[in-house]
């Protein structure tokens, strides 16, 4: 089942915890949700560089001397304001949709009975 996310969302939400480069962002969104969001590369920086533009978040690059120069991201006071407004946007479309769902059925254990 294909699901429509705020990956927008999903990202400043990574970020609020602490500042990262992209790959420690796509591996912290697929880490925290168990496999079931993935962010590509063709997903990923198109979304931090229109948050960017937004002024959500800012990026620098990092020079380490063993390796290549990153961009790090960056969540701004903007970036966290708008996450809350999103982060309660979902929350109340998740509830909602939540409503209309049955309980969840759980299958049997085990063999043919």
């Amino acid at each position: 089942m294909r699901l429509q996310t705020d990956m927008k969302a999903v990202v400043l939400g990574v970020l609020a915890t602490g500042p990262r480069h992209g790959y420690a962002i796509a591996k912290e969104v697929r880490e925290q949700s168990g496999g079931m969001l993935k962010l590509g590369e063709g997903q990923l920086y198109p979304t931090l560089y229109h948050l960017e533009e937004q002024g959500w978040v800012v990026a620098e690059w990092e020079n380490e001397d063993s390796d290549q120069p990153r961009r790090i991201y960056r969540i701004t006071e903007d970036g966290l304001a708008e996450l809350a407004v999103r982060a309660e946007r979902w929350h109340q479309f998740t509830e909602s949709v939540a409503k209309l769902m049955p309980a969840p059925v759980s299958k049997p254990q085990g063999g043919n009975a």
